[in-house]
């Protein structure tokens, strides 16, 4: 189901597999950026509980600090309130800007700790979505041996 399409962002949820994806076309300014999670937002909230996220930044690079953190600051706490639970999210980026983040790597000061989002980073969209997926199925064998 697609949520949104513009020239900024393609923002689609997969309800067989439910996961958010969120594939940016070109960079927004930051007002465009809070919009656009916000819409995301809107949406989660209408939805059972989104647990499985991805953002493809392959097309527009990284996120600039200020962007990051409004994310880790204000907006990842009110996931958290949201769902109140654990989140999966895959990062999609090019091949290009991970050659660029090994080779060119500078701690910057640490922004807050959000534990419940669990990350991990990928070249391959196919791949990100089968870690999504992998995790699901985690998830249904760790609630199948709770119950």
């Amino acid at each position: 189901m697609v949520i949104s399409d513009s020239k900024l962002a393609h923002i689609s949820f997969s309800e067989s597999f439910d996961i958010l994806s969120i594939r940016w076309k070109a960079n927004p300014d930051m007002e465009q950026f809070k919009n656009l999670y916000w819409q995301v937002l809107q949406f989660v909230k209408t939805q059972k509980k989104i647990c499985y996220y991805s953002t493809d930044i392959s097309q527009i690079g990284p996120f600039n600090t200020d962007q990051e953190a409004w994310l880790s600051r204000e907006y990842y706490p009110q996931v958290s309130n949201i769902i109140g639970e654990n989140i999966y999210a895959a990062v999609i980026f090019s091949e290009g800007h991970f050659k660029a983040l090994v080779n060119n790597y500078v701690a910057s000061d640490p922004l807050p700790l959000n534990d419940f989002i669990h990350f991990n980073y990928f070249t391959d969209v196919e791949e990100a979505a089968d870690w999504l997926k992998l995790m699901q199925k985690g998830q249904d064998v760790a609630f199948a041996a709770t119950s």
